[in-house]
Formats: C-alpha cells, structure tokens, sequence
C-alpha cells in the first residue's frame, strides 16, 4: 500500500506532468523489455505511470499515453536505442495510431508495416534490455491474426507485462470516438473547443 498521497495533474503544469510520467513510462518499458516478447498495453502502462508518480488523471490513458510515449522515443533516439514504446499496445495486442506518427517524428521513417515494425523494435528492445534470448537470437512477434468479426482480448496477471500468446476472442465492441485535443498541451478540449489550459 502506497502511503504517499496522489496529486492531481489538473493542479500542476501540463509540461511537467507529462515529463515525469514519460521519465516512469522509460523506467518501466525498459522493465518489460527484460522479458522476451513481454508487451504492455495502453490503460496498464497509464495506471503504471501514475502510480508510481502519484500523479493522478482522471482522463482514460488513451488520450494522453501517446504524447507519454513520444517522449519517451525523443529520448531512445538521443540514447540510440530502439523505441521503448513498441512495447506498449492496444488491448487487442496491435499498435495504436500514435506509433506510426511517433516514428515519423523522431526518426523521420514512414512506416508502411506498422506491426511489422514495432515487431522488429520490439525484439531489438529485448535484446538491448538484457532480455533471455532464446538460441536463435530471437524473432519478431506479431499480434496473434483475429477473426474479421472477433477481437484479440488480451489480459494480464500482472500491470508490469502481458506475455504475448494466442488469446481468447471477445465479442467485437464499437471503437470509441476519440475526443478532439488541444495541439499544444494534448489534453482534451471542453466543448467550446477552447483549451481550460492554454488560452
């Protein structure tokens, strides 16, 4: 039980905020990377963050885990590392929009294959995070195939990583809507379409 007691992100600097949690999201991407084609999805890698900032959002991950993770990729490629946030995906196993973009940004690479891709980085991730390897050196994991009516449902024991492996398909669920959000501090716009934050 952690007795240190939550801040809300609301009450400090948007820029700070997302900084410290991009500097846990790195601390525990590299966690995951430790275990060969360990993978961790959106909402647990959001919860993981904030618990160990103890800065709390009320916002769903989805809307804000991407800004996270493109910071933390700006800082792979300082390092020149491979791209931590391969190992964070949606909860079928797949990767969310973010990536492409994130590639594009920090490394200047379109990406045609995005699965393909983030398979690749994936596994260079484990072999540069000390992961055990098996003899061959490792391969490229892709998201388990889904029927065209059926998604991946992928859970976890643990919040740190969801081993990547065949899982149970679940009923197919609209996808949700994304809420429009503000270009300069990515949260999301109050109907008026004015940012609370910014202006």
């Amino acid at each position: 039980m952690n007795d240190v007691p939550w801040i809300e992100a609301r009450t400090l600097d948007t820029e700070t905020v997302r900084e410290t949690w991009a500097l846990a999201a790195r601390h525990l991407l590299a966690d995951v990377a430790r275990e060969y084609h360990a993978v961790i999805t959106v909402s647990e890698l959001g919860e993981a963050v904030q618990q160990r900032t103890r800065i709390r959002n009320r916002q769903p991950a989805s809307q804000w885990v991407g800004d996270v993770l493109y910071r933390v990729a700006k800082d792979c490629v300082r390092r020149r590392e491979p791209l931590l946030g391969s190992l964070c995906v949606g909860p079928d196993g797949r990767m969310s929009d973010w990536y492409a973009d994130t590639v594009a940004a920090v490394r200047g690479d379109v990406v045609t294959d995005v699965e393909q891709h983030a398979a690749q980085e994936r596994l260079e991730c484990y072999r540069t995070h000390g992961a055990e390897l098996p003899p061959d050196g490792g391969q490229p994991a892709l998201p388990p195939q889904r029927p065209a009516t059926a998604r991946a449902g992928r859970t976890s024991s643990s919040p740190r990583a969801a081993k990547t492996s065949s899982a149970r398909p679940a009923a197919r669920k609209p996808e949700p809507v994304a809420a429009p959000v503000c270009p300069r501090c990515f949260m999301v716009l109050p109907s008026t379409g004015i940012c609370d934050n910014c202006d």
